[in-house]
């Protein structure tokens, strides 16, 4: 029998009461958590995780703090060492190399930690949660729960990697929270910048809530697709796609990403003339030198391309690899500087609570949406007793969203895990054909 849940509240015993402003850019991440479900062979001790969260909480006093808005509706958060909720429970499940509902498994949610995904600013609304699952074979799933207007993806395993190091007594180098680095930089953009923008708008009250409602209500009709590219098979894709280029490099992510937009554009099998977009979110700290490598936080945009439904099918891999290449190339630093004069403006003018990417609107239209976290160090992430065999994420609640993974064997293999329309999913799962299409490099 599943045994009862141990809850506890662990604090670094540092509260200073101090307020960190959070930057425009963060604000735009709203409520929602961001989840992750890591995989061990080994038991984790469960005393011994929460002592050493509880020491590298006094490098990020944010995560124990509680978010809050000032009298302007300014979002900040309190350091006052409210806590991160940690769960901690025995399952009679054993390991297996399943990824959670398939096989029998459980959903992925009995992994993770209880967190609000409606409410951002209170006492009782932790922005870290953490939960312990320790299966009946000996190992352990850590799954985490982290508001995402306090950190992206890259922050957010920055974290895990550093909680990691002081388990086992190893130095990491103390982030950078000042959130007001990345607010100066607006002031560096143009000043047309501060008034449009093609990567955020501002939504009326009833846009906003016909958006969230659709997201909400569509969910469930939404079905997941996880495939995984060899690293011979990338190798080959890459060569195919650079042999059909003059010059130039593009790299194994451009090769699969454009693999993946002409694959899923026949799959939505549009008319011939109707605009399909890619969008590929791009973290823009190494593109500014006034941020920086210690920075935590979030730091992304997004580069975005357009193509007819025709020309995704009869373009070749290697030009539309190298299109990718170029947006990702160009013009980052600028692009930032300019989404970040636009938010801070709708901030001041005090309409922050009703910027929405406009990712989320082409979502449901005409946009593939491309996460590539293939470089992120998720496999690293050691407590003393090995790395994770297996790391999980939550399905993304969009149609037509990719999220790209590296693998444990830390080759150079890729996973892709797709969130589509339920007709789309099943056809990718069931269908050789499509199956043939996507591996027809390997």
């Amino acid at each position: 029998m599943r045994q009862p849940r141990r809850h506890s509240v662990v604090r670094s015993g540092r509260a200073t009461g101090r307020r960190v402003p959070l930057c425009a850019l963060d604000a735009t991440m709203g409520a929602v958590s961001t989840g992750r479900a890591f995989f061990f062979r080994e038991r984790l001790d469960g005393t011994a995780m929460r002592a050493s969260l509880a020491r590298v909480l006094a490098s990020y006093p944010l995560l124990s703090g509680r978010a809050e808005r000032d009298a302007q509706g300014v979002l900040h958060v309190r350091c006052d060492d409210s806590g991160v909720h940690v769960e901690e429970e025995n399952s009679p499940l054993g390991a297996t190399g399943c990824p959670p509902g398939t096989g029998g498994q459980p959903p992925l949610r009995a992994f993770l930690p209880k967190a609000s995904v409606v409410r951002l600013v209170g006492r009782g609304v932790p922005l870290l949660a953490v939960k312990l699952t320790h299966l009946a074979s000996g190992g352990t799933v850590l799954g985490v729960h982290m508001k995402h207007v306090l950190a992206d993806g890259t922050a957010y395993t920055q974290f895990l990697l550093d909680w990691a190091a002081e388990h086992r007594g190893l130095p990491h180098p103390p982030p950078c929270h000042d959130r007001r680095l990345l607010d100066g930089l607006a002031d560096g953009a143009p000043l047309g910048a501060r008034d449009h923008n093609s990567r955020f708008t501002v939504a009326s009250r009833r846009e906003k809530y016909a958006l969230l409602s659709r997201m909400t209500l569509t969910a469930h009709q939404l079905g997941t697709a996880t495939f995984r590219f060899g690293a011979e098979e990338l190798h080959a894709m890459k060569q195919a796609a650079t042999e059909q280029l003059p010059h130039g490099w593009i790299s194994t992510s451009d090769a699969l990403t454009a693999h993946l937009w002409h694959a899923l554009g026949r799959l939505r099998d549009r008319t011939p003339g109707s605009v399909e977009r890619l969008g590929v979110l791009v973290d823009f700290s190494s593109y500014l030198h006034d941020i920086p490598a210690n920075y935590w936080g979030n730091t992304l945009t997004c580069a975005e391309l357009r193509m007819t439904a025709r020309d995704i099918r009869h373009c070749p891999l290697g030009t539309t690899a190298r299109l990718i290449r170029e947006s990702l190339s160009q013009n980052i630093a600028e692009q930032a500087r300019d989404d970040l004069a636009y938010l801070v403006e709708q901030r001041t003018a005090g309409r922050d609570r009703r910027v929405l990417p406009r990712m989320l609107y082409r979502a449901y239209t005409d946009m593939l949406q491309v996460n590539d976290r293939a470089k992120l160090p998720f496999y690293a992430l050691d407590f003393g007793g090995g790395t994770p065999y297996r790391c999980e994420l939550p399905q993304v609640p969009i149609p037509w969203a990719a999220q790209i993974m590296p693998t444990p064997e830390r080759d150079g293999s890729r996973e892709v895990h797709l969130s589509l329309p339920r007709a789309a999913a099943d056809a990718l799962n069931r269908e050789r054909s499509w199956q043939a299409r996507l591996h027809k490099y390997g």
